[in-house]
């Protein structure tokens, strides 16, 4: 499943069930993002556990006499949105409480966290009812030194097995301050997005790629500034040797240059000149990035707008229906008002409906 089709589950289950979701992935796909959004969307509180850093005294808090009944009571964790904590205002009536990783947790710490996962109590204590549960894993293989969950314990969540997809990671690079050649990269090597390493290779110089190591990479290329020599050596950090060293020959060996999604909005016939070289070398997956960059980036205004229109003018006819399929796809609620200031759109109309219908 992609990542936005687990968000979308993910919501649903917070609004609709008491269900414990449970993100799978391999490493850097996402699945922390993927709770920390939907809280986000949701406008409600996020709380997140490293639950293999606690112990299960630390969830079934500390003991406390009471001398006047002869009992012992616990007082509950100041980490868990409890009915009281939020009472006391320590947490917002609703949010997520998501336990990360939780088949690394050592055994004797799960046992303690069956009825929380299953009753929302623990110790006496229960969740606020506006408080749902989440948890994130990595495979059970050899790649990961976790352990392994017992049935009665995977009975306890929706499993949800998430992927790493291209076309969410550009989306969601392109709201996160996007770098054009990482991006570019991808799109030409979308193998490159996640590299799954052989079990026993686990240095540093074994290192392969993630959708988390690629946005790393983005950030250092955007705001870093050291020497080309240095900055290969950083980024065969992040993504190995191997991927580093395939992703420096291709910004090398590109005879194009990338237009800015920016000057094409406020001056397209500055940027006539790139695109028709992209288009001249027949680089569709260079155009698809450039046709995404611009439904994402454009506002209502009137420089926008005309500049927009003159691009999707200039597209060729296959490649201005994709437009319009990303814009319906990305931004719903601005389509109509978009294609009323788009002339081609009336042009196409019929052939976008034809394929938004298939």
């Amino acid at each position: 499943m992609r990542i936005s089709e687990a968000k979308e589950c993910i919501k649903e289950l917070f609004l609709n069930t008491n269900s414990a979701c449970a993100l799978i992935s391999e490493r850097g796909v996402g699945k922390t993002s993927a709770f920390q959004q939907c809280a986000a969307e949701l406008d409600i509180g996020y709380l997140g556990l490293y639950a293999a850093a606690l112990e299960g005294p630390d969830f079934m808090g500390l003991p406390d006499k009471d001398r006047e009944k002869g009992i012992t009571r616990y007082l509950a964790p100041q980490f868990l949105p409890t009915i009281q904590a939020v009472h006391e205002g320590l947490f917002p009536s609703k949010g997520l409480l998501v336990l990360e990783e939780i088949n690394r947790v050592p055994s004797d710490t799960t046992s303690v966290l069956y009825p929380l996962l299953l009753e929302r109590k623990i110790n006496g204590h229960s969740l606020a009812p506006g408080w749902k549960l989440g948890v994130t894993m990595n495979p059970d293989t050899m790649n990961y030194s976790v352990n392994s969950l017992d049935d009665a314990m995977l009975d306890r969540f929706v499993a949800i097995e998430v992927t790493a997809n291209l076309d969410n990671y550009i989306d969601y690079s392109l709201m996160n301050n996007p770098n054009d050649d990482v991006l570019a990269f991808l799109q030409a090597c979308p193998d490159m997005l996640l590299v799954v390493k052989k079990s026993a290779d686990s240095t540093a110089l074994s290192k392969s790629p993630t959708p988390r190591g690629w946005t790393k990479v983005q950030e250092i290329l955007n705001n870093c500034k050291v020497s080309e020599k240095l900055m290969k050596e950083l980024i065969a950090g992040i993504l190995g040797p191997e991927a580093a060293a395939s992703f420096y020959g291709f910004i090398r060996d590109r005879s194009f240059k990338i237009p800015s999604t920016d000057k094409m909005l406020n001056s397209f016939n500055e940027v006539r000149p790139d695109l028709d070289e992209v288009l001249s070398k027949n680089r569709l997956d260079i155009m698809n990035l450039v046709i995404r960059k611009a439904v994402i980036s454009f506002e209502f205004r009137d420089m926008h707008l005309v500049n927009l229109n003159a691009f999707v003018e200039y597209l060729p006819e296959e490649l201005a229906i994709l437009f319009f399929k990303l814009l319906a796809n990305k931004r719903a609620d601005d389509f109509e008002k978009a294609t009323e200031n788009l002339s081609i759109f009336n042009k196409v109309a019929d052939k976008i409906i034809d394929i938004m219908m298939v």
